[in-house]
């Protein structure tokens, strides 16, 4: 076992030197109409036919590894943020992370899962009503604010986007 004076050392390491695992990543992402059971109902692909006034989920599943957890048992929580845009800039950001009463009601599970697999995953999502036509789309932030990837995309900022029509 290496000494844990060096393992920190390598650890900081990491970090200054741009190689340390990011907080978290998106597993799956979908905008949607509805969700059910904490999964996307009606996914749009490309393109969202929407009547005046519906509203869009984009919906997501996180997987996280040591550095969110560790975050999440000495701060309660972990911010996450979806950042709603257009061409002409950002309209809203809206933070979907793990909240405090979230964190204690899945602990323990969460917990469970690092242990068996070396990551957990959590699902979760923003609403946005009263969209006007044009191309959408939300830039994933995490708790500082720095865009984050996509799991498998290598370091390419992740960020999904929509074309909204709307409909009679």
């Amino acid at each position: 076992m290496p000494h844990p004076i060096l393992a920190l050392v390598t650890f900081f390491m990491a970090i200054s030197c741009g190689y340390a695992q990011p907080l978290f990543e998106v597993e799956r992402e979908s905008y949607c109409q509805s969700i059910r059971d904490r999964e996307p109902v009606r996914p749009f692909k490309e393109i969202a036919e929407m009547k005046k006034g519906e509203g869009l989920f984009l919906w997501m599943e996180i997987k996280a590894g040591q550095r969110a957890l560790t975050m999440l048992e000495a701060k309660g929580q972990m911010p996450i943020y979806h950042a709603w845009a257009t061409e002409k800039g950002v309209v809203d950001v809206i933070d979907i992370g793990m909240a405090k009463e979230r964190w204690m009601e899945l602990a323990e599970a969460i917990k469970k899962q690092y242990k068996h697999l070396g990551f957990f995953t959590w699902r979760t999502q923003s609403f946005k009503r009263h969209l006007k036509e044009g191309r959408w789309y939300v830039s994933i932030l995490d708790a500082n604010k720095k865009p984050v990837r996509k799991v498998g995309s290598g370091s390419d900022a992740f960020r999904p986007e929509i074309v909204i029509r709307i409909i009679p």
